[in-house]
């Protein structure tokens, strides 16, 4: 059902963004552990080449950031002349998202050095993707730019109209599934369900005999929730008092076996009592009904 996408590497030339220049990584040394000597000639020779390496990286610094602000083709194709063009770019921690949905938010058919590279901008871009968590990019000199990101993962299968998504813990939408096949998820229905589905998640949990049998929670109106359960039964809950709820079927052996027994809605909204119903169907041809209930 899902596609899994392996780690790409995209090479740059200078005419044309996808083509390959070997690149061979510097290392510029920033010092030893060894005790320092009084007037080593080796102490010496090490400060001149740090030396040369900071006035060095500021030149570069300068260059690139001149080259960023203006935006001009000369100071970018100085930049590229320079070793600074983006000539390989390699992506890492990728399974569900596309290459070419990341290559695309580098956008890289117009950023061809380090100097046009807005990295932030980039980053936000690729975060925006809807499998990744964070992006993080880096610059191995003197011209590949690694990418490596983190994807989220599935939490609950949310149902909207007539289509069906997956979810994260926070409630962002990661993709559209259909099938019969489907991900052994929670599952959620309504308006405003994604953003409230781990917060009922982690109250339904506390109460086994509930969490054990819960097919489906259907957001009303954006203000309240209605279990469905597997064996038939609806709990039909006020729009502020899930935790109460829960704790009095929990203690009250009554209501619990009446849940138990399957095929009967409970309407905890009027305060002060419970409206109990039996569904001769178990509740399966019900609005919403969670797929397999009343089996």
């Amino acid at each position: 059902m899902f596609e899994i996408r392996q780690s790409r590497t995209r090479r740059i030339e200078e005419h044309d963004p996808l083509h390959e220049t070997p690149a061979s990584n510097l290392v510029l040394p920033l010092g030893s552990s060894a005790e320092p000597r009084a007037f080593s000639p080796l102490l010496s020779r090490r400060a001149r080449i740090l030396a040369i390496a900071l006035v060095a990286g500021l030149g570069i610094g300068a260059m690139e950031e001149a080259a960023r602000l203006s935006g001009t083709p000369e100071l970018e194709r100085l930049a590229r002349f320079a070793g600074f063009g983006i000539d390989q770019v390699v992506l890492e921690g990728h399974r569900m998202s596309f290459d070419g949905e990341i290559f695309d938010a580098m956008d890289l058919g117009n950023v061809r050095t380090f100097a046009a590279l807005d990295s932030a901008a980039v980053k936000a871009r690729i975060e925006r993707l809807p499998w990744i968590d964070t992006a993080e990019l880096s610059r191995v000199y003197p011209g590949r730019l690694e990418v490596r990101v983190t994807e989220r993962t599935p939490y609950a299968l949310w149902s909207r109209a007539d289509r069906r998504y997956l979810i994260d813990k926070t409630g962002r939408v990661l993709a559209a599934v259909s099938g019969e096949a489907l991900p052994d998820l929670p599952r959620f229905a309504g308006e405003g369900a994604a953003s409230e589905a781990a917060s009922l998640m982690e109250t339904v949990s506390r109460y086994p005999a509930i969490a054990s049998r819960l097919a489906e929670a259907e957001r009303v109106s954006e203000r309240r929730w209605t279990l469905r359960l597997a064996n038939g039964s609806t709990l039909v809950l006020p729009a502020d008092n899930e935790v109460g709820v829960l704790e009095m079927l929990s203690r009250d052996s009554e209501l619990l076996a009446l849940v138990n027994a399957g095929g009967n809605s409970l309407d905890f909204r009027g305060p002060g009592r419970v409206a109990v119903r039996h569904e001769e169907n178990g509740g399966a041809n019900g609005p919403g009904a969670a797929p397999g209930a009343g089996s």
